[in-house]
């Protein structure tokens, strides 16, 4: 019993430490939101700010990443003269209020691996609102560091955002914005 037990315990302590923290690779990072209502669909992209993440081997640690919301964009409506209109209610009271809550944040609380794909847990913070979100995300992991993709479900009307939604007026026909919203991610990091 003595032998197992010193090679295990050199073991543990060749792998214990604080882990390696990598910074989000902005340039290379692609966030697309895509928001439905009943007679169509907008999307756009939306730009990430800053972002960490401290892993030891494939673990993750932790997580912290920060998106720039007066950078978002709207790709679906072309040369529209109704697309600056739309971004600019996109970023009103309405909806993100970015001139009050410029950023939104999320902070990395555990990453379970399952099958081929990371299933995400942590704390999403937009317009001063917090609440927890369970994602998955496949990460692939080279020595330039990790790369994160999937898609994030987020429910606009818990962070205060009712504009439009048949939750608080359900007799609003077909003028109606679906509650949830989607962030598809491709995080890269270095």
């Amino acid at each position: 019993m003595k032998k197992m037990i010193i090679p295990i315990f050199c073991l543990s302590f060749l792998f214990a430490g604080n882990g390696k923290s990598f910074m989000v690779d902005v340039e290379n990072t692609s966030l697309r939101w895509k928001g439905v209502k009943v007679t169509g669909s907008h999307w756009g992209y939306v730009t990430m700010k800053e972002g960490t993440v401290t892993m030891e081997g494939k673990n993750i640690l932790a997580g912290n990443f920060s998106v720039e919301l007066s950078s978002m964009t709207e790709e679906s409506m072309g040369d529209s003269p109704w697309k600056p209109k739309l971004l600019n209610h996109l970023k009103s009271d309405d909806f993100f209020d970015v001139a009050n809550h410029p950023t939104a944040h999320l902070k990395l609380a555990s990453a379970v691996y399952n099958q081929g794909v990371f299933l995400i847990q942590g704390d999403l913070t937009i317009r001063g609102i917090t609440h927890s979100v369970e994602f998955p995300a496949v990460i692939r992991f080279s020595d330039l560091g990790p790369r994160a993709t999937g898609q994030l479900k987020i429910d606009r009307t818990k962070y205060n955002m009712k504009f439009r939604s048949g939750k608080f007026f359900p007799e609003i026909g077909d003028k109606m914005i679906f509650d949830e919203f989607t962030v598809d991610f491709d995080v890269k990091a270095k």
